[in-house]
């Protein structure tokens, strides 16, 4: 998810700085998952990269609504943006199974 980040905030118009911001510090966040990985139990990774999984997937539905109702500059065509959408939606729904099922 860090890369879907950082690869929306280099197709965004440099105009569109608050949604820049934003992806940027997705990126971040998802990379300090990682690093922590090292540190933390597993189950409470599993609740961080899920919590920040929503938080990414909320931040897509926004700039694909945004993409197609043409108030965000960028030049992320709307089937891309729809297709990282549904990668995120795909990455929650692996997690829950996981969380459902008891897996390690």
């Amino acid at each position: 998810m860090a890369e879907h980040a950082e690869f929306i905030d280099g197709m965004l118009d440099p105009t569109e700085s608050d949604l820049k911001k934003t992806a940027e510090a997705t990126a971040k966040e998802f990379e300090k998952l990682v690093n922590e990985c090292i540190y933390t139990a597993e189950e409470q990774i599993l609740q961080s990269s899920l919590c920040a999984t929503e938080e990414i997937r909320s931040f897509k539905t926004k700039a694909t609504e945004g993409l197609l109702a043409c108030r965000i500059k960028s030049i992320i065509p709307p089937l891309l943006a729809d297709h990282v959408l549904r990668e995120a939606n795909h990455y929650l729904r692996l997690m829950k199974m996981k969380e459902y099922y008891g897996l390690r």
